[in-house]
């Protein structure tokens, strides 16, 4: 099974949380310009959240990480898309 995900969608979920208000839009732009092979390499929470979100996951953040980690296959990532492969 294949998650495929755009930096559209994740935009969209930053904004339902009001995260562009929190950083202020040129910051928030700012942010997503970085694209997600950069938020994934730099490990952001805020990507991570995203994802365990996405993949409909809840519970201790640690322990869900490392189940959800067992079951991933591949993740391939681009500035504009993620896909996660399970």
């Amino acid at each position: 099974m294949n998650i495929d995900l755009n930096i559209s969608e994740f935009e969209e979920w930053l904004r339902s949380r009001g995260y562009d208000r929190m950083m202020g839009e040129q910051n928030f732009r700012a942010f997503l310009s970085l694209g997600f092979a950069t938020l994934l390499f730099s490990n952001s929470n805020l990507l991570i959240s995203f994802l365990l979100h996405i993949l409909k996951v809840q519970g201790e953040r640690e322990r869900v990480r490392f189940e959800i980690a067992k079951k991933i296959k591949a993740i391939s990532a681009t500035k504009e898309k993620i896909t996660i492969e399970i």
